[in-house]
């Protein structure tokens, strides 16, 4: 799957469990979603980033709601999440190199 289907389909589960009605999400869960989707949606972040960002709070809603939707997001969370912290490591590991 390249970067632009893995997109599609990272944007279509948000948009799925920000939709849907069943699921009794915090009001601070569905404004990080909507958070993240727009800028995914406008280019100013990545899935990797979001990711980072949305775990905390898809990881609280999935104590609260059970839900296979909601599993499914999380499991694609954790998969581009790791991608974030890696890169904050990498980074900062050869800062002292120079």
């Amino acid at each position: 799957m390249n970067k632009r289907e893995q997109k599609k389909v990272f944007l279509d589960k948000l948009h799925n469990i920000y939709n849907n009605k069943q699921l009794n999400l915090s009001k601070n869960t569905k404004s990080e979603i909507l958070k993240q989707y727009t800028e995914l949606m406008n280019g100013k972040t990545n899935i990797n980033y979001a990711s980072y960002h949305l775990y905390p709070f898809i990881k609280n809603e999935c104590y609260n709601n059970k839900s296979d939707e909601l599993d499914e997001l999380l499991k694609l969370v954790l998969k581009y999440r790791w991608r974030s912290y890696f890169g904050m490591i990498l980074c900062s590991a050869f800062d002292g190199f120079r």
